[in-house]
């Protein structure tokens, strides 16, 4: 089902006391006038409160155990296959980074723009997060694409093109929490009409999988071997030092990229493990503790990208099996 109409806008709402982000099952589907009720409740007001005083570690204790919503609808399990309504002319934002000052005059601007139905702060007063009613509607298997690809344009007319780059393109995934919490900084308005503008739609890019030319290679001798292995190898160490230098707010983000190494694990199967072990800690390294990559599911993340990698083809190593197939072949000769 399609809700294109602020009216008819649902949302799946998951709270769980212990088990915070990690449950994916939802409490209850809530509309937009109960969704601004929660976020104005007691509760929320005293967890937004301990979040201004906390240390760094305890702040992403108390952030996973706040209730969160799916912005762009209803869901049974939290995954994107299990969509059953669909917020189609929904806007999310969330904007990372900001100094005290600049949230404020961003929610502020966020506020007094056609479109918005909400503009809080962060609890900790350094982000915003906001929702938008479009003038158009986003077709459901282009929402990620079609957002991230108009992020410019999206600053552009909201007045904020100063900080497009603190806005978090992760947040645009369709199944992606939308943390809940409370700050005197906030706007709600049940009556937004849609905005003059509209988001160019995008089409998802479709990759096919080719799977690769070699599997079950066997080495023609120590040398190639060696080659092939220090290459690999040498892709782990460049992740792992992309990982070491991001900053906070592009660290989950940047998991991706341990399946590249993954994908290459079917030319060297002995090195798997290692190869996971490094990556594993590299992933736990971005955050103060293992504990808190847990409670920010980095760990999850980085065990299904690792999982769901496939085989693909890489034509370096191709070129190395290549040029040693040649000289043996030569040899025989």
């Amino acid at each position: 089902m399609k809700a294109s109409s602020t009216k008819d806008w649902e949302f799946s709402l998951f709270y769980h006391p212990t088990k915070g982000l990690f449950n994916c099952t939802p409490y209850k589907s809530i509309n937009l006038d109960k969704l601004f009720e929660i976020y104005q409740s007691p509760y929320l007001i005293t967890k937004s409160n301990e979040l201004k005083t906390a240390s760094d570690e305890q702040k992403v204790l108390i952030k996973s155990l706040l209730p969160y919503f799916t912005y762009s609808g209803v869901f049974t399990y939290r995954n994107n296959e299990s969509i059953v309504s669909y917020n189609s002319s929904l806007l999310p934002l969330d904007i990372d980074g900001l100094s005290e000052q600049d949230a404020i005059q961003v929610q502020f601007n966020l506020s007094i723009q056609k479109g918005c139905v909400m503009s809080i702060l962060s609890p900790r007063g350094k982000g915003v997060k906001a929702l938008f009613y479009l003038g158009n509607e986003i077709e459901i298997e282009n929402h990620y694409s079609t957002l991230c690809n108009n992020v410019e344009h999206i600053a552009k007319q909201l007045n904020i093109e100063d900080f497009v780059s603190n806005i978090d393109k992760g947040q645009f995934k369709l199944c992606q929490p939308f943390f809940i919490g409370y700050n005197e900084h906030n706007f709600f308005n049940l009556d937004a009409q849609p905005t003059n503008w509209i988001v160019e739609d995008v089409p998802k890019k479709i990759v096919e999988y080719i799977p690769p030319k070699t599997r079950n290679h066997k080495f023609s001798s120590n040398i190639e071997q060696k080659r092939i292995e220090g290459y690999v190898l040498n892709e782990c160490s460049r992740v792992e030092n992309y990982l070491s230098q991001l900053g906070e707010g592009d660290r989950h983000s940047n998991i991706w990229r341990v399946g590249g190494c993954a994908s290459l694990i079917h030319y060297v199967p002995h090195l798997s493990n290692e190869i996971e072990q490094r990556l594993f800690i590299a992933v736990v390294g971005m955050y103060r503790s293992e504990q808190e990559a847990k409670n920010t599911r980095a760990t999850k993340t980085f065990k299904d990208i690792w999982d769901k990698a496939q085989p693909k083809n890489n034509e370096i190593i191709e070129q190395i099996i290549n040029e040693y197939s040649i000289n043996l072949k030569s040899l025989e000769q």
